[in-house]
C-alpha cells in the first residue's frame, strides 16, 4: 500500500512539474523531469523510471489535449483529425504516447546518468 502510495506522489509531482514549464520553450518539460530521476537515485527510491515516466507524460500530454479540446468545442483536434484522416481520438493517444516516451527515457536518463557516476564510469 505504501508503495502505490508513493508512485501516486512522483506521478502527481512530475505532472505538476510537467505543467510549470509551460512558459519555456516545449521540449523544456524535460528538465524537471531529468533533475527527478537524479534525485530518485540519490533517494535510493526502486522506481521504474521509465513506466513511471510514461505513465506521468502520457496522461499530461493526453490530459492536456482533451482539455483543450473541450474549451475550444473540439474546434482544433477536428480540423487536426480531418487534415490526418484519423480521427480525433487517434490524435490525443498519439500525443499522449510521444509525451510519455519523451518523458519515461528523460526519467530514465536521470536515474542512468547518477547509476553511472556511481559505479565510476
Amino acid at each position: 500500500m505504501l508503495n502505490n502510495i508513493k508512485i501516486l506522489a512522483l506521478t502527481i509531482i512530475l505532472i505538476i512539474l510537467t505543467r510549470l514549464m509551460g512558459i519555456l520553450p516545449w521540449w523544456s518539460f524535460i528538465i524537471p523531469v531529468v533533475a527527478l530521476g537524479i534525485v530518485m537515485t540519490i533517494k535510493k527510491w526502486s522506481r521504474a523510471g521509465f513506466g513511471l515516466g510514461f505513465l506521468a507524460g502520457f496522461l499530461t500530454w493526453a490530459g492536456a489535449n482533451l482539455y483543450f479540446d473541450a474549451a475550444l468545442q473540439g474546434a482544433v483536434l477536428d480540423k487536426l483529425g480531418l487534415l490526418l484522416s484519423v480521427p480525433a481520438i487517434v490524435i490525443v493517444l498519439l500525443s499522449g504516447i510521444i509525451g510519455g516516451l519523451l518523458t519515461g527515457l528523460a526519467l530514465y536518463t536521470g536515474k542512468a546518468l547518477v547509476a553511472e557516476r556511481s559505479i565510476g564510469i
